[in-house]
């Protein structure tokens, strides 16, 4: 019944999915069943990996519930409050965006973006003027795809822990850490190209400034308390990592409404937002489903297939040669490949299944540590990624100028940093 269903998640939603995402859910699944074919696997194999990534979609569609709370509890309004009324310099109001996408990201996903837009857009562009455009994208966009390294509302950290058979508990430190970096590193970049004194156009604040804390305080504890009750239930090996994550977020997501509905008797707003999450929030969570059927099947075929041993020894004694050097290989491929129109995501998938087949040096948590810096440089790099075109839809700049003009430095910094981390990580570790 699995296998059904998620064969009518991949057939009915393929024509959600942008061209990119088509050709790439086409030719994964082909390939799969290729593979499949030519090694003569059971029927009973290829139904487990066609299902192997339904416990993701799931994920996926639960984390977009957050926006319910989010909407019911006005929190836009409160972000707005306190910008204006306890951060009056641009360097304060910088700091505080990366900040607040970084959490937000880590729960709602792609639905970040244009909340943020929305929220401190107007915000941004008063105070920043000319510089609004460069400023918002850099600022959004880079804490946007940091907190994929982590974050339970992203795929990535959950692939990467498949493919490379980390768990997600030992997947989890190393990678927020190198998130909490990265934002340091581009507040370091930045800031100095801001001016530190307070603006004339500064916003004057409406609100109750604390109240306004109290509720970002809120968010803050949510993504802890979901983070906590997450591991702890991957401690006790209650399920796989991400039903228990997904689980978490139910708990969490439950007791936040009943919280607020305590606290706020209009009803009318929550009935709103539910339907708002059933119109859109629904399928924004699951646009990616088929993709994720078609990797699932690759991805399962493949590490069991001589097709990957044959690939593995041909490359073992080129990678093998370059000995510790492979590792910057990994992230430098993902990005090149994304470079040219490939989805970071199947790029890691493919490379991830390659070089854990392969004798390194370096052990697998390096190998995942480097696939996941690998996307997230690719997530800013490349003029196809998601991300970019949002940001640039709404700034109605180019997709290279997001990219590669705003981010091309950054992202090199970042890499070498991410490197230098990774190397010392695993090797104290």
């Amino acid at each position: 019944m699995l296998a059904i269903a998620s064969l009518l998640v991949l057939i009915g939603g393929f024509h959600h999915l942008g061209t990119a995402f088509k050709w790439a859910t086409g030719i994964f699944f082909i390939l799969g069943l290729l593979i499949a074919g030519y090694e003569h696997f059971s029927l009973s194999m290829v139904i487990n990996a066609v299902n192997s990534m339904d416990n993701l979609i799931v994920l996926l569609i639960v984390m977009q519930l957050f926006t319910v709370p989010i909407a019911v509890g006005r929190y836009q309004n409160s972000i707005v409050t306190l910008v204006n009324g306890k951060l009056p310099t641009n360097r304060g109001l910088f700091a505080f965006t990366m900040l607040i996408t970084f959490l937000l990201s880590s729960i709602l996903s792609m639905g970040t973006v244009p909340i943020i837009y929305s929220i401190l857009g107007p915000t941004i562009k008063q105070r920043l003027g000319e510089k609004y455009n460069h400023f918002s994208s850099v600022a959004i966009s880079r804490s946007f795809t940091l907190g994929t390294l982590w974050a339970p509302g992203a795929a990535t950290i959950f692939l990467i822990s498949t493919i490379t058979h980390v768990p997600l508990q030992k997947l989890f430190v190393p990678s927020f850490i190198l998130g909490l970096l990265g934002l340091l590193l581009a507040l370091l970049i930045e800031l100095h190209a801001l001016p530190a004194k307070k603006n004339g156009k500064q916003i004057k604040s409406r609100g109750n400034t604390t109240r306004a804390m109290l509720q970002v305080f809120q968010i803050i504890l949510a993504v802890v308390v979901l983070l906590v009750i997450a591991f702890t239930l991957i401690h006790l090996e209650i399920g796989e990592a991400m039903i228990d994550v997904t689980l978490a977020g139910l708990v969490v997501i439950l007791f936040w409404l009943l919280a607020l509905q305590v606290g706020d008797h209009d009803h009318q707003r929550t009935v709103k937002a539910g339907k708002e999450y059933l119109q859109s929030g629904l399928m924004r969570g699951g646009s990616l489903a088929p993709f994720f059927v078609a990797i699932g099947l690759f991805s399962n075929v493949f590490e069991h297939s001589q097709v990957s041993k044959i690939i593995g020894r041909f490359l073992t004694p080129y990678i093998a040669h370059l000995s510790w050097g492979a590792l910057i290989l990994v992230p430098l491929l993902v990005v090149i490949l994304s470079l040219i129109g490939i989805h970071p995501l199947a790029s890691v998938t493919l490379l991830g299944q390659v070089m854990m087949g392969i004798n390194l040096p370096f052990n697998a948590l390096a190998i995942a540590l480097g696939l996941n810096i690998g996307s997230v440089l690719a997530y800013m790099m490349s003029p196809f990624a998601g991300i970019v075109v949002v940001i640039a839809n709404i700034l109605g700049t180019s997709p290279a100028t997001v990219s590669l003009k705003w981010n091309g430095k950054y992202c090199v910094n970042l890499f070498i940093l991410s490197i230098i981390f990774i190397i010392g990580y695993t090797l104290l570790v």
